[in-house]
């Protein structure tokens, strides 16, 4: 048998596991295990939370019943447990520690529902939202950094600027540098043209356009997001270009037209930027603007240039995609599951970008629709 088949029977049983370590000093388990005294005494605070005396003795029952049932590992729990330690106040953290066993999802998801849990909770000692500043460090080696903080939309209209100026034949971070101090001292004026797609609802559409568009909000393609009102702002500006292209989108197939050449087409790649606003690799964070469009079925394996075999990846995971569907998987492979666009991992499950604007894209919007 494979020793990683093995792992699964462990992995699944997360209570058994912590009940067995309350039962031995946090020593021995870390000597018997081989791993650090710090993450054994981790497990035991964490036994200590799920199966010692609680405050909300239901709510502690219902929590270790939801996890067996659901065959949490221990690091999962422990991600639980973390969450759950920053609320103070009798059962608060018991509630939240049952909200969390009990969704669904898989370990990214409910660690970020726990954030934002904890957020709301303790929305009086949240941290404070970063305002725009900019920070120079110290020398170090004749060199220094600058740090800007500002608004996405100004940041973003700063680095597609550069990116139009810079040079290149250099590495893409040595010639923002330079385009940087050019673009200052010609006094290059930053000025955004949105040549990026903006995916849009048409319902919200409507609203936009009859002044409602306050809470509406749009994810781009150049990985940023914007207010209904700020569409507006940019249209009236000019900024939005003399074209508005219309995308349609199937629920379960994807963008809708058919082409058969060998390169994507303007419009083609518009409908796989509008479907997905950044590479859909999971935690990939290049926006859709700096993407290469990407055969799902490789070319030379039969796939047609059409928007269903169609989606941006950024150039890394463009060249680390498995083409060849039938050779042994290395890295995993971008595929169509249900209409919508998916990372498919070596060992055959698929997952998606969570990073919020993949959320806005026009698939997703037919999901939340449906």
């Amino acid at each position: 048998m494979d020793i990683f088949d093995v792992l699964p029977q462990l992995s699944r049983h997360g209570v058994a596991v912590l009940r067995a370590c309350r039962e031995r000093s946090p020593y021995d388990v870390a000597s018997t295990l081989g791993i650090s005294r710090n993450q054994a005494k981790a497990w035991a605070r964490v036994a200590d939370a799920f199966l010692g005396p609680a405050d909300s003795p239901r709510k502690q029952a219902e929590a270790i019943r939801h996890s067996e049932a659901a065959g949490h590992s221990v690091e999962r729990l422990v991600m639980i447990d973390r969450h759950a330690r920053k609320l103070p106040g009798r059962g608060l953290a018991w509630a939240l520690r049952a909200e969390l066993v009990a969704m669904e999802g898989t370990f990214e998801e409910v660690n970020k529902h726990g954030h934002k849990r904890v957020a709301e909770i303790l929305r009086e000692d949240a941290p404070q939202p970063p305002r725009p500043s900019v920070r120079i460090s110290a020398t170090h080696d004749g060199m220094r950094t600058m740090f800007i903080c500002d608004t996405e939309r100004r940041i973003t209209d700063l680095e597609k600027t550069l990116d139009a100026l810079r040079n290149p034949e250099l590495p893409r971070a040595a010639g923002m540098s330079e385009a940087f101090w050019n673009a200052l001292s010609d006094g290059t004026t930053i000025t955004p043209q949105y040549r990026t797609v903006i995916a849009v609802e048409l319902s919200d559409a409507a609203a936009i356009w009859r002044g409602e568009g306050d809470d509406v909000r749009l994810g781009l393609s150049d990985g940023t997001t914007m207010t209904g009102r700020e569409y507006l702002e940019a249209a009236a500006k000019k900024q939005l270009g003399d074209d508005i292209f219309a995308g349609l989108f199937h629920p379960e197939r994807g963008p809708v037209n058919l082409y058969r050449e060998r390169l994507a087409s303007f419009k083609q790649r518009v409908l796989a930027m509008a479907e997905n606003l950044i590479c859909p690799w999971p935690d990939c964070k290049v926006p859709a603007d700096r993407c290469h469009i990407h055969h799902i079925t490789a070319h030379h394996h039969g796939g047609l240039t059409e928007p269903t075999n169609l989606t941006p990846l950024c150039p890394h995971h463009n060249s680390a995609n498995d083409d060849d569907p039938n050779a042994p998987p290395r890295r995993g492979r971008i595929t169509r599951d249900g209409g919508h666009v998916r990372y498919r991992s070596p060992g055959g499950r698929n997952f998606r970008n969570e990073r919020d604007v993949a959320e806005l894209g026009a698939m997703e919007i037919i999901k939340r629709l449906e």
